[in-house]
Parts: structure tokens; sequence; C-alpha cells
């Protein structure tokens, strides 16, 4: 039988105190709690003094922008670089290891970085291969990344289908199996999408945005742009400068929240103060890379929206047959044309690249060496 793996998460009462856990199901059965979601405050409180904080401690999403982190991403825009190179320097070649890095931290990292003051990143993913006295370059199609925090989902699913095209590709030409390439470099290429002052409302991550389940024309219990923006003041006054919220106030407020272990992204109750659901106006507070308030989203259905996804379903595509147990995975692999536009190029192998005005990124900042290659000179 398949392994099928769950979380739970909860609130239970103990002395007097209201504790959070987040737990982890294996095949119905109870495994273990996590230690680094679990929060306890006095019962009495409001459910957001459990995330106070987040910021600070759930690094694992948010990151910090400074000014001389601002000053980078600065000139990046002055010199239009799109494409970022990440070479493996070490002396022998290390490819599981190279690419593992590179999907779980290097990439996901960048990614997060350049999505600072974005509505949206395009990104396209692309290996230097050599094989048998060889050299190709195998690019993935464009993807469109819309909420930093579906950033780890979408870098997953390109490296997984890029590296699978490698795979088929050098069994089929080159008779031999994946583990027989050597991968040291590769390069991103993102195209930022700014904020401005005619961009859409920050969309739901991808996650959320397949249940269905919010308000997408402004049709919920707050009906006027006033008394949305009044809601929103009141969150910021109640997050910056400890102000309480009004108990006249009937509302109820979600926020976002990953899990420092197992990295899943939930959301958790900010505020409640309507038992009704059905009739209760409710929505999710919205916050970009850093941490700073985007804005409020109406949830029309909170059962729905908070429903854990269990694994027992398998989602099929229509264009290719290709089975998901997730609905992010298959709405994802859509997005990529189920990888029938990813590339591969035969390179010269002792050809030697040539860029100016690149622009290392600091690696105090960076734990692994990026370098950006400018679209135009300085």
């Amino acid at each position: 039988m398949a392994r099928r793996t769950q979380s739970r998460y909860i609130f239970d009462i103990e002395d007097n105190y209201r504790v959070f856990r987040h737990q982890f199901f294996v095949n119905g059965a109870r495994r273990a709690d996590c230690t680094t979601c679990e929060s306890r405050v006095p019962a009495s409180e409001p459910h957001y003094h459990h995330w106070r904080n987040d910021l600070k401690n759930n690094s694992s999403h948010c990151i910090q922008i400074g000014s001389e982190e601002k000053d980078i991403l600065n000139r990046i825009e002055d010199q239009a670089i799109e494409e970022f190179i990440l070479c493996d320097g070490s002396i022998t070649a290390r490819t599981n290891d190279f690419l593992l890095e590179a999907g779980m931290d290097a990439v996901p990292q960048l990614l997060r970085f350049l999505s600072y003051g974005t509505e949206k990143l395009e990104v396209t993913v692309g290996f230097y291969v050599d094989v048998k006295k060889e050299r190709m370059y195998y690019e993935s199609s464009p993807l469109n990344i819309e909420n930093h925090l579906d950033i780890g989902e979408a870098v997953d699913m390109i490296f997984s289908m890029l590296l699978e095209k490698i795979s088929n590709y050098v069994l089929l030409h080159q008779r031999v199996p994946l583990e027989a390439c050597v991968i040291r470099r590769m390069k991103v290429t993102v195209k930022r999408f700014c904020v401005s002052s005619k961009s859409n409302p920050c969309k739901l991550p991808l996650q959320y945005r397949v249940k269905n389940a919010t308000e997408v024309n402004g049709k919920g219990s707050f009906k006027y742009s006033g008394e949305l923006a009044k809601l929103s003041e009141t969150y910021i006054n109640n997050k910056d400068t400890n102000q309480h919220i009004p108990a006249t106030l009937k509302i109820n407020l979600y926020t976002f929240r990953v899990c420092r272990t197992s990295k899943e992204l939930y959301a958790v109750p900010y505020l409640l103060r309507g038992d009704d659901v059905e009739n209760t106006p409710t929505f999710i507070i919205q916050t970009d890379v850093v941490g700073d308030f985007q804005g409020l989203l109406e949830i029309r259905n909170i059962r729905k929206f908070l429903r854990v996804a269990t694994q027992d379903r398998v989602f099929e595509c229509r264009q290719c047959q290709s089975h998901f147990v997730d609905r992010v995975h298959l709405a994802l692999h859509k997005q990529i044309s189920c990888g029938r536009n990813f590339m591969v190029w035969h390179m010269d192998k002792d050809a030697i690249e040539l860029h100016e005005n690149c622009l290392p990124l600091p690696k105090k900042y960076f734990k692994y060496e990026w370098v950006g290659l400018a679209g135009k000179s300085i």
C-alpha cells in the first residue's frame, strides 16, 4: 500500500493555556508533533499572539532587505540583468550535491530576493550537461511565479521535469543513464514585473488558489473599497503599534505560515470574532517576501479554504496522461505545457563564454556564488 502522509493543525486548551500543534500522520496514524510550529499562549489572549515572532524566527519564506540589498536590486534593474549563472567550484564533479543545493537552497534564495517589489516573476532554468565528451544545454520553458510562497514548489517542478527530459534524451541518444551526466553549471533567467499603481491585487499562493474559496471579484460582504481600506488600516495599526482591534469589528482574520521543519504552507487564525462562520466576514492577510502587508482578500468558504488536501486521490493531466497526487503539482505542470517546450542545444565543449559588465552577487548575503549577466552596458 502507498505511504500516505498528512498534516493536521489543532489548538488544545491545557491549564488555561491555548496550545497550537502541527501533527504529522502516516496512513492515518499519528507519528509525531512538529516542535518548530508549537506555540503556547494564555487562553484569553487573541490568536495573533501565537505568531508575533514569525518574522524573526520563521525565516523559511521571509527574507530581510536592507539598503545594501536594495542597491543591488536597483543595479539589476538599471543594467537590465535577467540572467544569473551559478557554478560548482569544487575540484571534483559532484552533480547530485550541486543539484540538491541549487534546488533546495540557492535558486529559491535568489528568486525570493528578486521577488521583492514585484507582482510576479517569469523564470526559466537551464543546465549545462557534460556526457561522453559532449556538452549540451537543456532549458525549461518560462514559468510565472505570482506569489513568493510558490517559489519552492515551482523550483521543484522545473528541476524534476528538466532532469526527466535530460534522462530520456541521453538514454535515447547516448545510451547512458542520467548518472553518467556531469552538471556543474546552471543559468537562471528571471524577468521581474515590478509593482506599479496599475498592478492587480496580490494573488493567493497556488496551493490556496486552486481551492477557489475566495472572492475574486470583490462581491463579498465588504463591497466597497473604502470599507476594506479602513479594515486594512486597522490591521496595520494593530501589527505595527500594538493597537487593539475594536471589539465592535466582527470579523475573522487568517494569516499564512510555513513550517520550518517540513516547509509546508498552512493558514492559521489571526483574529476570531465570529462563531457563525457562514455569516462572519472572513479575510486572509497577504504579505510580501519581507513580511510587509500587501492587502486583505475575502474568503467566501472558510471550511473549504482551510481543508487539508489528502493524498488519496490521483489527478491526471489530460494532455500527457501524467499522474499527480497534488493539485498544485498538476497546476504547475500545466503552466509549463507538460514540458513540451523545453529545449536542448549542443555546444562546443572547448568554447569559452565571455561576458562584460558582470555583477557578482555578494557572498555575505547569498550563500552561493551567483553572477548576474548585464543586458546593457553601465
